[in-house]
């Protein structure tokens, strides 16, 4: 694997982490609401 490789796949793997942990939160403040 290329270093561009890694690179990219960190950051697609960062967006969705982030992604999934925005719903996350998300979620929960409606629920608060």
């Amino acid at each position: 694997m290329t270093l561009d490789g890694a690179i990219a796949y960190f950051v697609i793997l960062g967006g969705m982490w982030a992604l999934a942990t925005g719903l996350m939160f998300g979620l929960r403040a409606v629920k608060l609401i």
